[in-house]
């Protein structure tokens, strides 16, 4: 074999080699993509759910234009069967207050003279409406409420307790427990409603535990979650909560979130935490 041949012949193997490497080089990335859009997809990287980072001075919500089709529906996370939070989800607590630029477009709930969010206010009505039908008429004590209204709430609440002898710091604790501190009412957010009978209302001076003793709260308890209702504040989760039990407190959280959060018995704080 001559030089001129023998060099010629290693150039091609010299680029035959590099063409090999080349291969295996895009065959390795190939390989690394597809494994990490694997882990990605297993770790529910690709669903666009909001954070559930809590912060004193924040608001759990979740980012989503308003549909009518969500109050029926929620993507259910295949790893734990826990559907992801919806528009109606916001969390508001002590913990989580609302922005004081929040607002909200509200709407007459028929016959009631009281004011729910325009985008819920259909699923409220229903609810009454059958409830009645079924031999339960419910009665609005209250829904929608501008935070200066809250305002006055909390001070007649606190009032109450100086009366009795406790100090203004005290007072304010212990109001704190029946009443939201302004800015951090769910009533700022249109979706929550106070419910009772009118016959039961009428009895009593205030709304009150014993409200759990009626056929009307067995009722609300029973169905509420068929209109994307749950019971806001349970018994035995006032840690949670830090508000005591009230049986007459219902959010809007769309039905499937709703019928999730009642069946497993927990509360909206707890169902965030599980995001």
């Amino acid at each position: 074999m001559d030089k001129k041949n023998f060099k010629k012949r290693k150039k091609m193997r010299r680029q035959k080699q590099i063409r090999s490497i080349i291969i295996l080089v895009v065959f390795i990335l190939i390989i690394v993509f597809a494994i990490n859009g694997l882990i990605s997809l297993i770790s529910g990287k690709g669903v666009d759910s909001s954070s559930n980072s809590k912060s004193s001075s924040s608001t759990i919500t979740y980012n989503a234009s308003s549909n009518s089709d969500q109050n029926n529906s929620a993507y259910i996370n295949p790893l734990n069967n826990t559907p992801t939070p919806n528009e109606f989800c916001t969390l508001v607590n002590p913990h989580n207050k609302l922005d004081n630029d929040f607002e909200v477009e509200t709407r007459e709930i028929k016959g009631t003279g009281k004011l729910f969010s325009i985008t819920a206010a259909d699923n409220l009505e229903a609810m009454l409406n059958d409830a009645a039908a079924a031999g339960y008429p419910m009665y609005l004590v209250s829904t929608y409420r501008t935070i200066k209204y809250q305002q006055g709430l909390f001070d007649r609440k606190t009032n109450e307790y100086i009366k009795m002898g406790y100090t203004d710091e005290a007072a304010k604790e212990e109001a704190a427990k029946w009443v939201a501190i302004p800015g951090t009412s769910e009533h700022n957010l249109g979706l929550a409603a106070d419910i009772v009978s009118s016959t039961w209302y009428n009895k009593n001076n205030d709304l009150t535990q014993e409200f759990e003793n009626t056929e009307h709260f067995k009722w609300l308890y029973e169905h509420c979650t068929d209109y994307g209702f749950i019971l806001r504040y349970p018994k035995s989760k006032e840690s949670i909560t830090e508000i005591a039990y009230e049986p007459w407190h219902y959010r809007y959280v769309g039905k499937e979130v709703a019928k999730y959060i009642m069946e497993n018995e927990i509360t909206l704080e707890e169902f965030w935490e599980e995001q």
